[in-house]
Order: C-alpha cells, then structure tokens, then sequence
C-alpha cells in the first residue's frame, strides 16, 4: 500500500487537528512497517515551536516532519554537508522525504542544558562548539552547494515580525522608518566572511557527546534551514540565547576564542556584525514569540521577553546601530 503525500495549512483550524494527528500516526505505523519495524515502540520526545515531531526507539529516532512547512530533504542534504565538513550531525538511516519521514542516528539524551546539570563547564561546551564553528566556517568558505543566501529580503522579513506581533502601537511613519533603517544596516552592513549559518544553534540544539574528541563532542541538531551567510550569526545565536542567560563575560570569552581558531578577520568589521545579526535576531524573536502566543496560542516562550529585551539593549549599544537605537528609544515605552 502506497503512502499518501500530505501537506497541511499554517494553522490548523479547531476541530482537525485530532483528525491531522490521527493520519500522521498511520502514516508514521506504515513507514515503521515498510522498514521492518512495526514491532518498535515509538517514545515521543518533547515539542518545541515547529511542526516536527520526534520519537525514540531502540535503533534510533523517528523524525516526522509533514509538508509543507518542514522538509526532510533539506535535513538529509545538510547533513551531508556538515558531515563531510567533520562536524558530528546525525546519520541518516532511512528517508521518505515524500511523507516527511526520516530514520536517523540518535545521539541521546545530554543535551547541553542537561550537561550543564550534571556539572560539565560552560566553558568546556561553549568552547568546543565556538570551535566546530570557526573549523566549519573554514572549511566551507564558498557556497559551492548553492544555498539560498540571507538576503535583504528575507532580512527585512524577519525583522518585521516584530512590527507585524509585538504589543506595541506605532504610527504609520514609525514603521516606514523601522524598515528603512534596517534597510540601510543591510546594505552597509560590515564586511566578514559568509559560510554556512546552521541559523538555530543553542543549548537545546546541541548534544554532548563525551566518547568523542575535541570540538566533535559538540553534536549539532535541527538545522534544516541553513543558509547562506555571515559567520557571527551562529555565534550570535549560540551566545545570545533567547531561552537562556549567558554570562557576558562568558560569551566574550568565547569569541576571542573563535577570533584565535579564525586569524585574519577585522576586529572592528566582526563586532559591527556580530552586533548587527545580534539585534535583527533578537528583533525577530521577541516577534516571533509574541506570535506563537497570538496564533498558536503557546504562551510559554512570553517568559523569556525579558532576557530578550536586554540582550536587544546591549546589542544596540554599539556605534554601527545608532539609528535603530534611536528608533527604539523614541517608539517603544
């Protein structure tokens, strides 16, 4: 029996999401099946934000992640790319990208948060993934695979997911200059080297994984949606994280770090940039999170507003962003 192709709407209209999850189930029975595995209990790990699912079995993880909104094939490609660049991703056994199923190694359960739990350095995680980073980042300095780029575009998108959730009432003016001055920081924005950005880097991405050496011990996880682009914004998303306080100090540590693993970059034009991807990304959360309140009605991200806002106010403090301070400082209370 063939497997159906499935896609679903944004959002998923009261009364058909039982009947969605239903089919899934079947769907995810029948692949089990087909590969010799229907025996295999499915054990769901916990949801986040996006509309993929994870389940554990004794060979592995189950990955459901239906169409449109999730892709598999961008998963296994990309993992093929950060795999032959030496950096440690899961293997992929199986795929069904038609269905939006895939087989893939399990890397276990200690994750970064957990570690930190059980007493390994923030130093010592950090550290290692900082250098995964500048090694990878060395590796695959042009975009020999054709990955769409972070573009102006796509940019000034995501910034304005801010404007488009927040709780915040701004004149018609207020916003035409909200987009012309992140318009401007695009096109003046300082020049660093562009590699791959696996763009979701954080404690709850990143696996720890203590048999292997050096910086593959830093296991990394949910990064289908890598592009093309500058090489601060994984570390800006690694160390100015949106569900965990960080340590300043901590996190400037880090980056000398990375400036020693990658000689020859411009110290001004990399914290001009840093800064710069800093406050778009954070810009773009606490937007983000006001809309997963409003749409999708999961309230929990709005806890972490706060440590948003204060990441946002001390990214905005360096010179290249004056202007953006200034708007904030004058339009939001």
């Amino acid at each position: 029996m063939g497997l159906m192709r499935m896609s679903v709407p944004s959002v998923l209209p009261v009364g058909t999401i039982d009947q969605f999850d239903d089919e899934r189930a079947q769907l995810r029975s029948e692949f089990m099946i087909q590969n010799g595995l229907g025996n295999e209990e499915l054990v769901p790990l916990p949801v986040d934000a996006s509309f993929r699912k994870y389940f554990r079995y004794s060979g592995g993880l189950l990955m459901d992640a239906p169409a449109p909104h999730e892709s598999t094939e961008s998963f296994h490609q990309i993992s093929d790319i950060l795999s032959d660049a030496g950096l440690s991703v899961p293997r992929v056994h199986v795929a069904d990208h038609e269905n939006g199923f895939l087989l893939i190694e399990d890397f276990g359960p200690l994750n970064y948060r957990k570690a930190m739990e059980q007493g390994i350095s923030d130093t010592e995680l950090y550290g290692e993934t900082v250098k995964a980073l500048a090694h990878l980042h060395q590796r695959i300095p042009e975009n020999t695979y054709g990955l769409p780029g972070y573009d102006r575009d796509l940019f000034l998108e995501k910034a304005c997911l801010f404007t488009e959730w927040a709780d915040i009432s701004i004149s018609a003016q207020a916003e035409h200059d909200f987009v012309d001055i992140w318009r401007e920081l695009f096109l003046s924005q300082p020049l660093v080297p562009h590699s791959l950005m696996l763009r979701d880097v954080m404690v709850d991405n990143l696996i720890w994984l203590p048999e292997r050496n050096g910086f593959e011990r830093s296991g990394f996880i949910d990064f289908q949606d890598a592009l093309w682009g500058p090489v601060t914004y994984d570390l800006v998303s690694l160390l100015e994280d949106a569900r965990r306080d960080i340590d300043p100090a901590l996190a400037l540590d880090m980056l000398e770090v990375y400036l020693t693993q990658f000689q020859g970059l411009s110290r001004d034009d990399f914290w001009a940039s840093y800064y710069l991807w800093g406050a778009q990304r954070t810009t773009r959360i606490i937007g983000v999170f006001h809309r997963l309140a409003k749409r999708d009605g999961k309230t929990k991200y709005l806890s972490h507003l706060p440590r948003l806002w204060g990441i946002l106010k001390r990214d905005l403090e360096h010179p290249h962003l004056k202007d953006l301070k200034a708007w904030f400082q004058g339009v939001i209370p």
